[in-house]
């Protein structure tokens, strides 16, 4: 008996078109996998960040014979803030690419501290270029010296100038001089930040003043 074959139909062939389209799907599937791992790592890094910022904190409590409170805890975790601030601001300085002035201009890195109508920090430490600021911003702290307290929109809080810096501009001259360069900017964006996370409304201490 002859037993007749299943014929096996052949798939349509695709355009190029829609082959086009199905490799730009599986791109761009591609490219949110990725984007989302990146998320996640800067996640796991912030946290991990934050952990090591939390238990150097009580470490230092304990050394201090403190109570071991949720607001001393606090407390300590913005000092090592500060500090972290101050450390990239002083590699700056020594290394050439800040230089102390005596009130901001348009290219300045300013150091300052946020505070409300009371006198309560807001966030006891910023340090920004102040060109990567906004226009209000900019016009606000234009022309302040350190101690000078300036208002950046009426009605909300101050912002007390404490440092500004002249930023040197890179030279251009040899390749070894152009790689010192880019690795000053790297450390001036470094440098841009704030005690965020930690930095709730607070007493300033003296030892900021």
């Amino acid at each position: 008996m002859n037993q007749q074959q299943p014929q096996q139909q052949a798939a349509p062939k695709k355009t190029a078109a829609q082959r086009l389209d199905q490799l730009e799907n599986a791109l761009m599937s591609l490219y949110g996998a990725v984007d989302n791992m990146a998320r996640d790592l800067m996640t796991a890094k912030e946290a991990l960040r934050l952990l090591g910022n939390k238990t150097d904190a009580i470490v230092k409590i304990v050394a201090r014979g403190e109570d071991l409170t949720d607001q001393n805890i606090a407390d300590v975790m913005v000092e090592n803030n500060i500090d972290e601030l101050k450390n990239r601001v002083s590699q700056l300085v020594a290394n050439g690419v800040l230089v102390s002035e005596e009130s901001v201009n348009e290219l300045s890195f300013v150091v300052g501290r946020e505070i409300d109508t009371e006198g309560k920090f807001i966030n006891p430490r910023i340090q920004f270029a102040l060109k990567a600021m906004p226009a209000p911003t900019q016009k606000a702290i234009l022309g302040a010296k350190p101690g000078d307290v300036v208002v950046i929109a009426e009605g909300k809080s101050k912002f007390e100038v404490l440092e500004t810096y002249k930023i040197q501009q890179p030279k251009p001259a040899a390749q070894v001089e152009a790689a010192a360069d880019e690795t000053a900017t790297d450390q001036l964006k470094a440098a841009t930040e704030e005690t965020k996370e930690e930095a709730k409304t607070e007493e300033a201490p003296k030892s900021n003043a």
